[in-house]
């Protein structure tokens, strides 16, 4: 049976009523925190992100080939299939101007700007792949073939794309009004996956890219990726990132004077929908280990200039750490696989698990806490609470255990919809009656192992 909040969960359920946020445990606690919609959402639109740099060939092909076990997952929640509109992207924006090969063209100097791609895929009659459900169990489709062969169609980007990867500026043009049109609905969640083999260098002032002769010694360095590294990223020690050595604790560097700061892509994304619960990131990208470690060496092709260092290997190639994209996933609560795991079908069926608790089938990641051992099952420990958009107002979800009379929450092992969680686990919440939940978000937050 679910087991009450012991006291320092109470301490946060106290500190909810006095106007604090009560899905929000205290940072003692380590816990998983899943924000879904009380009632289920089947509408769900996904823009991938996919580099398109020389590197990304194999990593390409890998994505097409797992995209079965990610329209699986999906598959598991209430009602098969959801409604589905699904878009790429490449991460070419341009370089500002700057002629640089891949990047910026006197034709084309923004690159692909953010507009959604299908290449010369046969069969497509939009810029997006759209798969809807009609009400006799038949889909509505706006292809032909099947969407996991589209779908490798259309990510199928080659590799002729530009060596200074935005991928969250790409984000942003693909997502702004007026942009893609009919790809964003109003009432659909929305998932953004980024995959990659490179951070982000998404510029605020295109002179990031300009001077091609600079020397190691000069403010910007020779025009390498270490430019993306060095303006865009903080680590300590920070006194000489051109300095060759081991540095922690790298994050994004916000008052860069050449990137945008994540913090301005996070903001563009989270008002995209009225609820934040709607919105769903995840990344597959170069590894980022828990001690945020950046490595810096000289640059085999100069070697007076400094270089970062791959943090992974696989059989596809090396990739280099992804902190500004995994500090983006990680504002969002979100995932963040390496992109050298051996196949994707694991990550892909992760990124889709985030997206089925989006819709309103919430299964966890994390291995939940035992409060019992002694009895069977898991006695997870849980702060579970409802949001009324509209009017601001939360009450408190008790467990059913304590109060089986009116609303409450339960836990639940549910292989079929929840086959990678731990334990197969979710939180199902039981609601008598007949009540409008209407713009009502739920929100739990579970002690974890």
């Amino acid at each position: 049976m679910p087991h009450r909040a012991p006291p320092l969960l109470a301490a946060a359920a106290l500190l909810a009523a006095c106007g604090g946020d009560p899905s929000t445990p205290p940072p003692t606690t380590p816990t998983e925190t899943l924000a879904f919609p009380a009632m289920l959402n089947r509408d769900i639109d996904i823009l991938f992100v996919v580099d398109d740099s020389g590197s990304m060939l194999e990593e390409q092909a890998a994505l097409a080939a797992a995209f079965p076990e990610f329209v699986a997952m999906l598959g598991r929640i209430d009602g098969g299939v959801p409604n589905v509109h699904l878009g790429v992207v490449s991460t070419n924006v341009g370089t500002g101007g700057e002629p640089i090969g891949g990047c910026s063209t006197a034709t084309e100097p923004d690159g692909d700007d953010g507009a959604l791609l299908t290449g010369q895929c046969a069969g497509i009659t939009d810029s997006f792949l759209s798969d809807l459900a009609r009400p006799d169990g038949t889909r509505e489709v706006n292809y032909t073939g099947t969407l996991a062969d589209q779908f490798s169609c259309i990510t199928a980007l080659g590799v002729g794309g530009c060596g200074y990867e935005q991928p969250l500026e790409a984000m942003r043009r693909a997502l702004s009004p007026g942009r893609n049109l009919g790809f964003l609905r109003p009432n659909a969640a929305l998932a953004v996956v980024f995959v990659g083999d490179e951070d982000d260098c998404s510029a605020s002032d295109p002179a990031l890219f300009g001077d091609p002769n600079a020397g190691p010694g000069s403010p910007l360095g020779p025009r390498t990726s270490f430019r993306c590294f060095e303006f865009g990223t903080v680590c300590d020690p920070d006194a000489d990132p051109r300095a060759s050595g081991t540095r922690t604790a790298c994050r994004s560097r916000e008052d860069s004077p050449y990137l945008a700061s994540v913090a301005s892509y996070t903001a563009f994304l989270r008002g995209l929908k009225a609820d934040p619960s709607q919105v769903v990131v995840t990344s597959l990208i170069g590894a980022v280990d828990d001690a945020r470690t950046a490595v810096v060496g000289p640059d085999p092709n100069q070697p007076d200039a400094p270089a970062l260092q791959p943090s992974c290997t696989s059989d596809r190639g090396v990739a280099y750490p992804g902190f500004r994209l995994a500090d983006f996933t990680a504002a969002f609560h979100g995932t963040s696989r390496s992109i050298c795991e051996p196949t994707f079908a694991a990550p892909l069926g992760t990124f889709a698990a985030r997206i089925t608790t989006a819709l309103g089938v919430p299964c966890f990641e994390h291995a939940l806490k035992d409060a019992d051992a002694a009895v069977a099952g898991v006695q997870a420990t849980c702060t579970v609470t409802d949001h009324a958009r509209t009017t601001g107002a939360t009450a408190a979800v008790p467990a059913c255990d304590d109060d089986p009379s009116g609303t409450c929450w339960r836990m639940v092992a549910d292989a079929a919809r929840c086959p990678l969680a731990p334990g197969n686990l979710r939180i199902a919440i039981e609601r008598p009656g007949a009540a409008d939940l209407t713009g009502v978000t739920t929100t739990a937050s579970c002690a974890i192992e």
